[in-house]
């Protein structure tokens, strides 16, 4: 069948093209003109709208490099449907380097935003009235703080079994159920019914490149899972399993100095195992060991040395079968030096 004229603000696209958009953002202060670039890969068969978004976060590279790949794939000439890309959302934390909005508002705890809001407000509303009702899908590219390496992880809505679904044939190392919080952009998804999903990997204002290969390829994965692409031509082995996280908590520094670790991401670790030790970078006090609360992976870590009482250190993950997650994520590690197809 037949694919369909869209229209996302005064511009009417038609199927068979591709085109680069700029949707015009709340001024600031300096008067100076800011947009929303905005990448529309529409079909010329009828199919699915999937939404795939970056850098809400301003300070998130990793996903906008993502897009950037996806976009280059001579296998959207295929398409069923339409892909719209924003490869920058938070166009203000991306220029000046930083996770917000002016004023140091987040943008991802104000959706669906209002006309007459704040900015971040106003930038949601636009978000949310322009762009987002196109959607049948969403995933969201993001990564972990600045300094916080995030091992790949896929987000779901809690008990949302077709999201789970998705999240599988995506085929990220690790699954995480969460509950959509007040403001968020999953809390609109939920309430318009949209299935939304989170993939969180790498370092803030870093780019990983076993992060950004792993993200392009499930994302491929999705479109064929859900008929915007045709199935692949090449013979492919079994995936990996995607192992589902029952429980995390973060280990914080008992005080501050220098840490001294040799812990790798992904790695196991038994209850009581050594972390890392703080050491007093004047040589006056007694080093502080810190331990593991409990028999877990490490899925995300902080990798700045100089660290200060109470900031995160290691986030360590439980899982039903510990030994076996810890196995297959050995295999993600050795998998994710390959070029994705």
């Amino acid at each position: 069948m037949k694919n369909s004229n869209i229209t996302i603000g005064s511009e009417t696209i038609h199927p068979g093209e591709n085109v680069s958009l700029a949707l015009p953002l709340p001024e600031l202060f300096s008067c100076a003109p800011m947009y929303m670039p905005i990448k529309v890969v529409h079909g010329k068969q009828a199919g699915p709208c999937l939404l795939v978004t970056a850098a809400m976060h301003g300070n998130e590279l990793n996903g906008a490099e993502i897009i950037n790949r996806l976009l280059q794939l001579s296998k959207l000439k295929k398409l069923k449907g339409t892909l719209i890309a924003v490869p920058i959302m938070n166009v203000y934390g991306f220029i000046n380097k930083t996770r917000t909005l002016p004023g140091g508002v987040s943008l991802g705890n104000n959706f669906p935003g209002t006309a007459q809001g704040s900015h971040a407000a106003r930038l949601a509303h636009l978000f949310c009235t322009e762009i987002f009702p196109l959607a049948n899908y969403c995933i969201d590219l993001q990564t972990g703080w600045l300094n916080h390496t995030n091992l790949p992880q896929i987000f779901t809505t809690d008990n949302n079994e077709q999201e789970m679904e998705l999240a599988h044939a995506f085929s990220a190392p690790v699954i995480s159920e969460m509950t959509a919080q007040k403001g968020s952009l999953r809390a609109h998804a939920n309430a318009q019914e949209v299935p939304y999903l989170v993939y969180e990997a790498g370092e803030a204002m870093r780019f990983d490149e076993s992060a950004i290969r792993l993200g392009t390829r499930g994302i491929i994965n999705f479109m064929r899972h859900i008929d915007m692409l045709p199935a692949s031509s090449k013979p492919r082995t079994a995936k990996h399993k995607s192992f589902i996280m029952k429980d995390t908590r973060w280990v914080r520094s008992p005080t501050s100095g220098i840490s001294h670790s040799t812990i790798k991401l992904g790695q196991q670790v038994k209850k009581g195992e050594q972390l890392t030790v703080i050491k007093d970078p004047f040589g006056a006090g007694s080093d502080v060991p810190v331990a593991a609360p409990f028999d877990g992976i490490v899925v995300s870590m902080n990798n700045l040395p100089l660290v200060y009482e109470g900031v995160s250190l290691f986030q360590l993950a439980a899982f039903e079968r510990l030994s076996l997650a810890a196995s297959h994520l050995e295999d993600w590690v050795d998998e994710s030096n390959q070029h994705s197809e």
